[in-house]
């Protein structure tokens, strides 16, 4: 190549792409003529090694390779074993408040004890009328989250 009709590229470092390229052609160069080198130096002793180095990779490839899946599927099942503990887990704490989206519950709405008054100051119709009051308050506050939710996606979709 002739260097004043070619103009090297400059990258941020100063440095050329034409000098990273001579670089790599250097490095394959090297490896290539040590390479043969090695090959045709190589003694009797020498060839003997490296035959008993391949057979000996060729013969216990496959019982490492056997050892490794046995080895990896041992640990794939102990860990599906544990995902699916801990899904039962999971699913077994879940109450139907957190899948509705509500969370727990602080106050129980169906319970006869009245922190508002005493039995005394409640008679049954009122204290079911109130329930029922309550269960409606309930409903509208899942339904009015159930429209936010779905809102949202709609936006989410459309956007």
């Amino acid at each position: 190549m002739d260097s004043q009709s070619y103009q090297p590229y400059q990258d941020g470092d100063g440095q050329s792409s034409q000098s990273i390229l001579g670089h790599l052609s250097q490095f394959g160069q090297n490896a290539s003529n040590n390479i043969q080198k090695s090959f045709s130096d190589m003694s009797t002793q020498g060839w003997l090694r490296l035959i008993m180095v391949v057979c000996t990779y060729l013969l216990i490839r496959p019982h490492i390779i056997k050892y490794s899946t046995k080895h990896a599927v041992k640990k794939l099942e102990e860990q599906d074993t544990k995902d699916k503990q801990y899904a039962k887990e999971q699913v077994a704490k879940m109450s139907p408040n957190d899948l509705r989206g509500l969370g727990s519950v602080e106050e129980d709405v169906d319970a006869d004890e009245g922190a508002d008054g005493s039995k005394a100051d409640w008679g049954s119709k009122a204290r079911v009328r109130q329930r029922k009051v309550l269960r409606k308050i309930l409903e509208a506050e899942e339904q009015r989250r159930y429209e936010e939710e779905s809102d949202e996606d709609v936006r989410d979709l459309l956007e």
